[in-house]
């Protein structure tokens, strides 16, 4: 839309304003984000597009409703007819016409696009259910029926505007699940018919550009949509399972990339040491934790800040998640034999300054990344553990010596992935003095200074926040996620350590606390002290197990 058409739009909108204030009825200022299908449904589709009006709110026994042409009898009467079948008030609002047409999206909601596709699928279930018996070109036909890309399309945007980071459809039992994970906690959206289930995720694979008659392994594909100037990737991954067939995709949104380190979470001494070590020209810094934590968002923050014409960057990725212009991509295929070891190998010849390795997973990878540390490149890299020391003792494991790791790391950090405090319904919380207490005690070996750039001071009552719920953050009380912090520096004394002792756990992690690293609990509770987070959200990250578990607190 051009900044005429903009203008042609607000102008019409404040015309209507003032008419409704001289006509004396509201006006519809704001589309809501969501209507109850109990709601919208009170006046049938067919009849609100024919008459221009729709139901978007309803309080008790009073239903709202937006109007194009508040004087149509026409309309009034049929709205009258309607609404005094369930004995219901109306109280009605005066709207454009571009913002009905927005109410009547509603209506092309995730259910009327299953029963589409339970009709048009009526016909070709055979040759849905005998998947493998017929040829690839007849189930590309059937799958690219219009109701089932409708449907697709359809689980797909409402993902987008809902802020899932994945999709789910899953057989389970005798149907589909779809399910989606928003701020890291998976919650289902619909359930779907097995048959509309299957056709879904072939045209997912389609879409992806997988083979849709190959369903006893595994597949990897992406794809991307564009929508209003906005750019959204999918990754998509198949995986066999015993009832059929499952597809994830994770949606990668181009539009809300964040990789300024303090936006992430970095503050205070991990702020200070990362914004330090990621611009020494050699050596090796570690992001650990489990899938989901958010490793490759916080090595992608480091790229961007390094990303300038005069150094060489060069990553391996499995897979690429985000592109990054300037920066030299490159995903490896572990099936042709191009692997993280190998990639890396060749990378050395490419004359780089900087090396991002998506994972070290074995010992080979581990060395040549070594290596590159010591030959004079930055290397970034990810590793599963549970918390940042004990990278050093799994490291010795894959066969790396001590003397080696002592002087090419220079940090691990391992993070977790908290929801944020949703600030349109954020308010203060009670907490007990006894928990309290508890709490100051968890802080009580972090120095004084350390916790004034929190801007914390624990000598004031402590305050704490929750989010009530609202239609901003779909009643959950959370919007958006926060990473908290573990960052260990190896400083002289601790390669010491490392060289002499093998990497012990339990005598760096003394020695390193000693130096004044915090933990992510600390680091998260801080975080909540701030407003940021809840102690039930640091609680269930940092009490959990690695696979982020812990009971979700809604």
């Amino acid at each position: 839309m051009d900044n005429n058409q903009n203008k042609n739009k607000d102008q019409e909108e404040l015309e209507l304003a003032e008419k409704s204030k001289e006509l004396g009825v509201p006006y519809l200022y704001k589309i809501p984000k969501k209507i109850e299908k109990n709601v919208l449904n009170i006046i049938p589709e067919n009849l609100a597009i024919k008459y221009q009006m729709a139901a978007f709110d309803r309080e008790n026994d009073s239903l709202r409703v937006a109007m194009v042409n508040i004087h149509d009898i026409e309309a009034l009467n049929v709205l009258r007819f309607v609404t005094g079948k369930e004995n219901l008030k109306t109280e009605v609002y005066l709207t454009s016409s571009s913002k009905i047409k927005d109410l009547f999206k509603f209506y092309v909601g995730a259910e009327k696009a299953v029963a589409e596709a339970v009709r048009s699928l009526k016909q070709g279930e055979q040759e849905i259910e005998q998947v493998k018996e017929i040829e690839e070109r007849k189930i590309s036909e059937i799958i690219q029926d219009a109701p089932v890309s409708k449907l697709v399309e359809v689980i797909v945007r409402h993902a987008v505007d809902g802020r899932a980071s994945d999709i789910h459809v899953e057989p389970v039992d005798d149907e589909y699940r779809v399910r989606f994970r928003v701020d890291g906690i998976l919650h289902s959206s619909l359930n779907l018919p097995k048959e509309v289930g299957k056709a879904v995720v072939s045209r997912i694979k389609i879409l992806s550009n997988l083979k849709i008659d190959e369903q006893r392994k595994p597949q990897d594909g992406r794809f991307q949509i564009k929508e209003n100037g906005r750019i959204t990737d999918f990754r998509v991954s198949t995986f066999p399972v015993i009832e059929g067939e499952k597809a994830v995709m994770r949606v990668l949104d181009r539009s809300n990339q964040v990789f300024d380190l303090e936006s992430l979470g970095l503050q205070g001494r991990n702020l200070e040491i990362f914004s330090q070590k990621i611009k020494e020209p050699y050596g090796i810094i570690l992001i650990t934790g489990p899938t989901g934590s958010g490793k490759s968002t916080t090595l992608y923050g480091f790229l961007k800040i390094l990303n300038q014409e005069e150094r060489n960057i060069v990553t391996l990725e499995d897979p690429v998640e985000y592109y990054i212009s300037g920066v030299n991509q490159s995903q490896i295929k572990p099936e042709i034999g191009y692997t993280f070891a190998n990639g890396l190998r060749s990378i050395l010849r490419q004359d780089p300054n900087v090396i991002m390795v998506g994972e070290i997973r074995d010992g080979e990878t581990a060395e040549l990344a070594i290596h590159a540390a010591l030959t004079g490149h930055l290397v970034f890299s990810t590793l599963h553990t549970n918390n940042a020391i004990g990278a050093i003792p799994r490291l010795i494991d894959m066969g790396v010596e001590p003397f080696l790791l002592s002087s090419s790391v220079r940090v691990v950090a391992a993070q977790r992935l908290v929801r944020r405090i949703c600030n349109s319904c954020k308010e203060e919380v009670e907490l007990s003095e006894s928990n309290i207490e508890k709490l100051k005690h968890e802080l009580s070996n972090i120095p004084d200074e350390e916790i004034k750039k929190y801007n914390v001071d624990l000598s004031e009552k402590l305050k704490f926040f929750k989010g009530k719920g609202c239609e901003e953050c779909g009643n959950v009380g959370y919007k958006g996620r926060v990473a908290i912090y573990e960052v260990f520096e190896i400083s002289e004394r601790i390669q010491s350590l490392i060289a002499e002792k093998d990497g012990s756990e339990t005598e760096v992690g003394v020695e390193a606390k000693k130096e004044g690293m915090m933990s992510m609990r600390q680091d998260g509770i801080l975080k909540a002290i701030q407003g940021l987070t809840t102690i039930s959200e640091v609680e269930r990250v940092t009490k959990g197990s690695m696979s982020m578990g812990g009971e979700v607190d809604d």
